[in-house]
């Protein structure tokens, strides 16, 4: 029989070609972490994927000292909408906000201080352009505590000071790309969502990624990258 061979199945009914092409698709979609880089550098958006053992989760990054209207908007429309900005704990009291509890039982041991908004110029703070505006100034260590409202309409959060070697998570990601950049350290972030609320996995980020043409990395990558470069030469 010279016929075509059925094609055969997986136990969870999947064929070997249909899995090979979603393996395929996987491996051709992530970036390469010096695009990822240069894009971020360029004040462009980055997607981040942790571990599928960790969150499994796929965050929408980019520099706050390049937060425009127009990128928050993007982030908020295609997220869970909750904005987290990821900087030190210096610059954070610098500006007098404090963490969120004394007693941090979140599961990813998150450090999250009072949320905030940057009150010149605002309205409720909600708006992307009042998230943007309070982004911004938080790359400005120039402006007073009293600036800024406590509680707020953006959630910051610590980095671990080790980046991702120390804690492989999307904050470490976010940090550790804007000191690879020489960028202002500090960074938003939100995880992208479907439509339903549901959250996007690895497949779907890199579909998305195509489509808008952002690239998409792992916090694995990001590790390896460290581990094989110079620590931030180019960090203000």
């Amino acid at each position: 029989n010279f016929g075509p061979r059925p094609i055969a199945q997986s136990a969870g009914g999947k064929s070997e070609v249909a899995e090979f092409a979603a393996h395929r698709h996987c491996l051709m979609g992530w970036a390469e972490v010096e695009d990822a880089v240069a894009a971020f550098k360029g004040g462009g958006l980055v997607i981040v994927a942790d571990s599928v053992d960790r969150k499994d989760e796929c965050d929408l990054v980019f520099a706050a000292d390049h937060a425009t209207t127009e990128r928050m908007a993007f982030v908020i429309r295609h997220s869970t909408g909750i904005i987290y900005v990821v900087t030190d704990t210096d610059r954070l009291e610098h500006f007098g906000l404090h963490p969120a509890t004394h007693s941090n039982t979140d599961r990813f041991s998150n450090k999250a201080y009072i949320s905030t908004t940057f009150l010149p110029g605002s309205s409720t703070g909600l708006s992307a352009a009042d998230r943007a505006a309070t982004a911004r100034a938080l790359c400005n260590r120039s402006n007073k505590a009293e600036s800024f409202s406590k509680p707020g309409h953006m959630f910051p959060v610590v980095a671990d000071p080790g980046g991702v070697l120390a804690r492989p998570g999307h904050s470490e990601a976010a940090f550790d790309l804007c000191r690879i950049t020489g960028r202002t350290p500090v960074a938003c972030l939100s995880e992208l969502t479907h439509d339903d609320g549901t959250m996007v996995r690895r497949e779907d980020a890199l579909a998305f990624g195509e489509r808008h043409k952002i690239p998409v990395i792992t916090v694995d990558q990001l590790i390896e990258y460290r581990r094989t470069h110079a620590d931030f030469p180019n960090a203000p």
